[in-house]
């Protein structure tokens, strides 16, 4: 075999590589747009609004609305909660927000770390006082509330609605 014959069966071999390796990522991304958000829809505007201004939400915790607009909160894990209008600029951004109760058990808060930890993204885990459940997510529009923990469904809600807010933009 010649070198030319060399090269081009090279480049033929690269080229169906990089259109099967094509169709697969594409039919993975579609696959993922094509999931239904889960949680219960919350109506949301996104509004922003001073640092300071006093904000009614219509959901506990909070899916949305108004907020500020000078910053997001990072991701991570906060044992201490970040202001509610810093965080819903997050789900603003994409984020999915793990809530906790702030009388929850401390093994089941090592155990929200350790789901929360297996999932990549834009996240944040924050206790929340005055929270109804002991457990609840919340994405831009949805909030999942859980009276146990369901690694399952919490995973599941990460994966599905992670990155649906209406600003793609970093948290």
């Amino acid at each position: 075999m010649t070198s030319e014959q060399k090269t081009f069966t090279g480049i033929g071999i690269a080229t169906v590589v990089l259109l099967i390796g094509g169709y697969f990522l594409a039919t993975r991304q579609d696959q993922q747009l094509d999931k239904s958000l889960i949680g219960k829809e919350i109506q949301v505007q996104a509004n922003h609004v001073p640092v300071g201004t006093e904000i009614d939400y219509n959901s506990n915790p909070p899916a949305g609305g108004e907020h500020y607009g000078d910053s997001t909160t990072h991701a991570g894990i906060y044992n201490k909660a970040p202001e509610d209008g810093y965080l819903v600029h997050s789900l603003e951004h994409g984020a999915v927000i793990l809530w906790y109760k702030s009388d929850l058990p401390k093994q089941n808060i090592e155990k929200l770390k350790q789901i929360f930890n297996s999932v990549s993204g834009k996240k944040i885990m924050t206790l929340r006082k005055g929270l109804d459940v002991p457990i609840a997510l919340s994405s831009w529009g949805r909030v999942l509330k859980l009276e146990t923990i369901d690694e399952k469904q919490i995973k599941t809600f990460f994966e599905t609605n992670m990155n649906k807010g209406p600003e793609q933009a970093p948290i």
